[in-house]
């Protein structure tokens, strides 16, 4: 069974810490949280994601850090027998499937059709 997540809120002490304490991206550095990493040890497929809400889109240095971490990935976990499905991007048009529009890596899609995909139980997607 799924553990259920227990607070129903997130803390943002150690982002605030980050932010306050490391260094400035202008000097090269560059951080972000990673929404999701799933995987299924059985079948030894794996996955990102990153959830964004009211249409929001990744920033540059996110698009840069999901491409870089894809192909690290990527190449690893097939030297390893896994299989690194890839990144998906999922966009709400507001917060939930229960209010709007939803997309995945910019292609208008379903819960269900997401669901199917997170399941990471097909080969390969689109």
């Amino acid at each position: 069974m799924t553990r259920p997540e227990i607070t129903g809120e997130r803390d943002l002490t150690f982002s605030r810490w980050v932010r306050c304490n490391l260094p400035n991206s202008d000097t090269g550095w560059v951080t972000s949280d990673i929404d999701w990493y799933m995987f299924n040890y059985k079948t030894r497929k794996c996955c990102i994601v990153e959830t964004k809400t009211r249409n929001a889109n990744l920033t540059y240095p996110q698009e840069q850090m999901y491409s870089n971490i894809s192909k690290w990935i990527g190449g690893g976990a097939k030297k390893d027998g896994w299989n690194f499905i890839g990144f998906f991007l999922i966009q709400f048009e507001n917060t939930f499937f229960n209010d709007g529009k939803v997309y995945i890596n910019g292609k208008e899609s379903s819960e269900e059709e997401i669901k199917h995909i997170l399941s990471l139980k097909e080969k390969q997607w689109k």
